[in-house]
């Protein structure tokens, strides 16, 4: 009998875009895995409570490696659950592989490839990253990539009619939501001091990109133990269209009326009634943002 020293789980969400030739690349990457003397166990699933109970058997199992594939709601689900479920989060190592709509959060490693990421995985060529926590009255939440309040939360209500198209459903949902939207007068307090803003969009990142590669906070470091905060103000259809191009690059800062911070600790002061997402996911406004750093382990590229 062979003993596998090195145990993974590979977590496969059908509900992501790509969903309808998943069963081929899972296949790929179980075969891919095991070939290098690795014990995985494959799961699928469509749910939340699917991955809670994947989750649980991994942790009750001793298994400490987890592979999803899918988007970056994926991989935000996943890091609650095994919040929820161990105290030993940093011993956990986990990874993405991309299937998902927007596939930002990958953005930040510079990978070329899925096969590169696998390779990255194979070798253990992991890295300490930061992870974002949500304060609410009840409890905490965690995210990975970013956090946005107001239009970027109202595009992500939009964006389920639409994610049959991939990347092109944002740019549809953001257009659709424009001409519905209305900027909102907001109050944040940054590491003690308070500013208030008549604003369009609030990004809080760990990572650089959201909705589909565009770099809403272009100064972020995913292990420097800040929050990169950025505020667009108030904008006209106008400006939105004629500097859509510059939120590719993170150059909207300066042709946009916006604000750019970097913050250990961003309390929300009297917006819960504003539309939040955090890594594409629609959830409720926290009253407070804080950041671990290099809490948790991820792959990253040789160099």
């Amino acid at each position: 009998m062979v003993l596998h020293s090195r145990k993974l789980a590979l977590i496969a969400n059908l509900a992501s875009r790509n969903h309808q030739d998943q069963s081929r690349f899972d296949q790929y990457v179980l075969d891919t895995l095991e070939n290098q003397q690795i014990q995985v166990v494959l799961y699928k699933t469509i749910n939340l409570e699917d991955l809670e109970n994947a989750v649980k058997d991994c942790l009750e199992a001793d298994i400490k490696e987890f592979v999803a594939i899918g988007g970056d709601g994926s991989l935000h689900h996943l890091i609650n659950q095994l919040f929820a479920h161990t105290d030993d989060i940093a011993q956990i190592k986990l990874a993405i592989i991309p299937k998902g709509t927007g596939n930002d959060y990958i953005r930040n490693f510079n990978f070329k490839s899925k096969r590169e990421i696998i390779e990255s995985i194979l070798s253990e060529k992991y890295t300490q990253v930061d992870l974002g926590c949500l304060h609410y009255s009840n409890g905490q939440h965690y995210f990975i990539n970013m956090l946005g309040i107001g239009f970027s939360a109202a595009v992500v209500q939009n964006l389920a009619k639409y994610k049959w198209l991939g990347g092109l459903s944002y740019y549809l949902a953001l257009i659709e939501t424009f001409f519905r939207y209305q900027s909102q007068d907001i109050s944040i307090e940054l590491d003690g001091k308070t500013y208030q803003y008549n604003c369009f969009q609030l990004s809080i990142g760990i990572g650089k990109y959201a909705g589909h590669n565009m770099k809403l906070c272009p100064n972020a470091v995913i292990n420097d133990g800040l929050l990169d905060v950025n505020i667009i103000e108030k904008v006209s259809l106008w400006e939105l269209i004629r500097y859509l191009h510059t939120l590719k690059d993170g150059s909207y800062l300066q042709h946009i009326p916006s604000r750019s911070f970097q913050a250990k600790e961003v309390k929300l002061l009297n917006v819960s009634y504003l539309n939040c997402e955090a890594d594409g996911e629609d959830i409720a406004c926290p009253k407070k943002v804080t950041i671990f750093k290099k809490r948790i382990l991820i792959p990253t590229t040789a160099n």
